[in-house]
């Protein structure tokens, strides 16, 4: 009686443990504290979001803009509150071990829910967004080599600036925001690549206003990319907060 007795618990704790092991991906530790203002103004500070391997740096950024990472959003994707393009905050958060910047992202949802107590739902709607195609004469990148993140930086040439291990994904999530819009990729390229793109031309010009602005953007991606932007009316999922708290549980 009492070896079967053992036999249960022992099933039982190995069972507890699996699940726990099998539930949401979460940081080893993190620390999460609302930005302190300085004197220059809170809007002055930089921020930032930087995943490494070992975990995410997060820095004088708003919960809205955490949201956008971990979510893969643009930021007209996220609906809800005022303050939460407003209230800013610093994130520490690290693994215990190398992990994915994908996994990453999965971890900081779980952080979320569990600091923010955050709260949405989904929605489908129908927006006004930009359209990314192949050009009609093809595009101009360059299949990425071997494994790597995504890097973007200036390659000491003029204004010409590298772009390597890029998918198509994080390029539209990083026209989303000069383009001040949702952007979709339909370009059908799976894969990260590679190119430059030389700001010289643009850098002497002035734009006169927003959309004059946009369509320099759209036309350096067309000519030196092969990347066709268009605008139409398509369906989008956004996020719907219902619940977030301003001051996260602490540390």
């Amino acid at each position: 009686m009492r070896a079967a007795f053992l036999m249960i618990t022992a099933v039982s704790v190995a069972f507890s443990q699996s699940l726990s092991q099998s539930g949401p991906p979460a940081f080893e530790v993190a620390s999460v504290k609302v930005s302190p203002p300085s004197s220059e103004g809170m809007r002055m500070r930089p921020n930032f979001i930087t995943p490494t391997p070992g975990g995410v740096t997060i820095l004088n950024t708003s919960l809205k803009g955490v949201m956008q990472w971990a979510y893969h959003m643009q930021a007209i994707q996220v609906q809800g509150p005022v303050w939460l393009d407003s209230n800013r905050y610093d994130i520490v958060a690290r693994t215990s071990e190398a992990t994915s910047p994908e996994r990453l992202r999965l971890m900081m949802q779980t952080l979320l829910t569990d600091r923010f107590k955050l709260a949405f739902h989904r929605e489908t709607k129908e927006m006004q967004a930009y359209v990314v195609t192949v050009g009609k004469n093809g595009h101009k990148l360059k299949p990425s080599e071997g494994d790597g993140e995504m890097e973007v930086k200036p390659t000491g040439k003029g204004l010409l600036v590298a772009f390597t291990h890029v998918t198509l994904s994080q390029l539209s999530e990083m026209a989303s925001s000069p383009l001040q819009g949702v952007v979709v990729d339909q370009t059908g390229l799976a894969g990260a690549w590679d190119f430059t793109i030389d700001m010289s031309a643009a850098a002497m010009q002035t734009p006169s206003d927003r959309e004059d602005a946009i369509g320099m953007i759209i036309q350096i991606l067309n000519d030196q990319v092969g990347i066709k932007i268009d605008q139409k009316r398509v369906p989008a999922e956004v996020m719907i907060v219902e619940r977030a708290e301003k001051i996260p549980v602490e540390n």
